[in-house]
């Protein structure tokens, strides 16, 4: 969404009150984004936060299913989504770039 905004990271950083390398980890998902955080955020971009809203997701492997976890547990696949959303946009991040 920052980048349809065409909005840098230190740019958003800067209005929701924190520094560009703070605001880098939590967009990375290096460290989570606190409720409060989300509804700056979305002030910021102009969206509602369930627009952008994504839960944390736990450290540990991508898709790590073990014999206790359920696929059908609609939480459980929630969060892998979020996961696998949040690797797909550090990917495109790199391949923006290296193309540059």
């Amino acid at each position: 969404m920052r980048l349809q905004k065409q909005l840098s990271q230190e740019e958003i950083a800067d209005l929701v009150g924190m520094t560009q390398s703070t605001y880098s980890r939590k967009e990375k998902g290096i460290t989570n984004i606190t409720m409060q955080e989300w509804m700056k955020i979305a002030k910021v971009l102009g969206v509602e936060k369930d627009e952008i809203y994504q839960a944390p997701i736990s450290k540990g492997s991508m898709l790590n299913v073990s014999k206790h976890q359920n696929l059908y547990d609609i939480t459980y696949v929630l969060e892998q989504i979020d996961f696998l959303q949040r690797k797909n946009y550090e990917l495109r991040e790199k391949i923006s770039t290296l193309q540059k």
